[in-house]
C-alpha cells in the first residue's frame, strides 16, 4: 500500500512539472470572439483549391464574411481592395469568405468588382455559423500570433477599416 502511494505521489508532481513547464496556463483558449485563438478552418477558394486560416499564420488577416446580394458587402469591398493592395507587402491579406453563392455568381462578381485577395467559398454556410457571424458583412481581424483581435458586424467603412489596419499593422 505504501508503495502505491509513493507512485501516486510521483506521478501528481511529474504532472504538476509538466503543467509549469510547457506553459499551459499561459495558452489562449481557442474560439471566435476577441481575444480567443482563431479557430482555424479550410475552404476552397475558386480555382477549386484548399485553403485554410493557418496557412496564413504570422500574418494579420481580415476574414470578412460577406454574400454577392448583400448591399452593404457590395460597398465595402472596393476599400477591403485597396487596403489589401495597399498593404499585402506588409503581411496582410483579406479571406474574402462568401456566404452559399453559387461558384459562377461568385466568380462573376469578383471579375467585376477586380477582387485580387483570395476569395473562399463557404457553400453550406457552416464557417458563417462557427464564427457566429450574426449579419453580413462581418469581419474578423486576426493577429500574427492568431488571435482574433477584432469583430466588427456591418458595414466596414474607409476610416474604420484604416483605424483598425493602424493597430495591428507595424
Amino acid at each position: 500500500m505504501k508503495r502505491w502511494q509513493g507512485l501516486v505521489g510521483l506521478l501528481l508532481v511529474l504532472v504538476l512539472l509538466v503543467g509549469a513547464c510547457s506553459g499551459l496556463g499561459e495558452a489562449v483558449p481557442q474560439g471566435v470572439e476577441e481575444g480567443s485563438q482563431a479557430r482555424d478552418f479550410s475552404l476552397h477558394n475558386l480555382a477549386g483549391e484548399k485553403v485554410s486560416l493557418s496557412d496564413y499564420k504570422g500574418k494579420v488577416v481580415l476574414i470578412n464574411f460577406w454574400a454577392t446580394w448583400c448591399p452593404p458587402c457590395r460597398a465595402e469591398i472596393p476599400d477591403l481592395e485597396a487596403a489589401y493592395r495597399e498593404h499585402q507587402d506588409d503581411d496582410f491579406v483579406v479571406l474574402g469568405v462568401s456566404i452559399e453563392d453559387p461558384p459562377e455568381t461568385v466568380q462573376a462578381f469578383v471579375a467585376e468588382y477586380g477582387v485580387t485577395y483570395p476569395v473562399l467559398l463557404d457553400s453550406e454556410g457552416e464557417m458563417v455559423r462557427v464564427y457566429r457571424a450574426a449579419g453580413l458583412p462581418t469581419s474578423v481581424f486576426v493577429d500574427p500570433q492568431g488571435v482574433i483581435r477584432i469583430r466588427h458586424v456591418g458595414y466596414l467603412s474607409e476610416a474604420q477599416l484604416k483605424q483598425y489596419l493602424q493597430s495591428l499593422l507595424p
